[in-house]
């Protein structure tokens, strides 16, 4: 007949065999989340990834959400598009209007105007017009206007972005990759553009998704990124599960 100490051994056994697996899960999961997106050396551009507060006690956001540039913490996205998308989270809001400028230099490259939907969540914005050039840096700013008469109440947020040649060798990579594959290897090559642009269209083809949604976490989180605040976690589930681009034009001027 066994003893009770040794009827005991292998719950002990298997209580610690669990905690090492679990254990060794979260340590993976956190790597993957802290290696996903690679961030790139002496890069960094002024910028402001979450729009401030107005001047006027009146938001134009409701629920005290806060418009969000999807970009890393360098302000700077780098991308092997000539017109990428421009990704933002915008809350539900009353105004009438978005803006999307980009400049070279002190000269507008790009400037488009949207009427907003009345859906919060992640929009894409494709740069429409002539390309970005290969290797030129570019400054942007992108404004929900509040009151289109008193233009310093506009949230406001902005950065830059540079388009540049792909390595050969990640090409050569890419061109036998799925597009989950992209994701990781424009991630780890440090290209936020292209690797958001392509896991955000994977998450619309495929909204339900739990892996899909998992990777979209783990990007947003990725060091050097951090952008799983509670304003984009609340719609995360909705951010693609509707058109990305839920605006209708209004106009669209590119500099001659």
């Amino acid at each position: 007949m066994k003893t009770q100490r040794q009827q005991r051994r292998p719950t002990k056994l298997l209580m610690t065999i669990l905690s090492l697996s679990w254990l060794f899960s979260c340590t993976a999961i956190q790597a993957r989340i802290t290696s996903l997106f690679k961030v790139p050396a002496d890069l960094s551009a002024p910028g402001r990834r979450v729009a401030g507060g107005s001047r006027s006690m009146e938001s134009c956001f409701s629920e005290n959400k806060h418009l969000t540039a999807l970009v890393p913490q360098s302000h700077i996205m780098l991308t092997t598009e000539g017109n990428p998308v421009f990704y933002f989270y915008i809350p539900k809001t009353a105004a009438p209007t978005i803006e999307l400028v980009v400049r070279d230099q002190n000269q507008t490259f790009v400037k488009q105007s949207y009427k907003p939907s009345t859906q919060a969540g992640v929009v894409g914005i494709p740069l429409s017009g002539k390309p970005l050039e290969v290797g030129k840096e570019y400054h942007w700013v992108f404004s929900v206007i509040c009151h289109p008469q008193a233009r310093s109440n506009d949230k406001v947020v902005e950065g830059a972005i540079k388009r540049i040649q792909p390595d050969p060798q990640l090409t050569k990579k890419l061109e036998n990759a799925t597009p989950q594959q992209r994701v990781s290897l424009y991630a780890q090559a440090s290209i936020w553009q292209n690797a958001l642009m392509t896991l955000a269209e994977l998450r619309y083809s495929h909204p339900n998704s739990p892996e899909l949604k998992a990777q979209w976490r783990d990007l947003l989180n990725s060091d050097g990124v951090g952008l799983g605040n509670d304003d984009i976690k609340t719609d995360s589930a909705a951010v693609v599960n509707e058109p990305l681009l839920q605006t209708k034009l209004v106009e669209a001027q590119q500099s001659k």
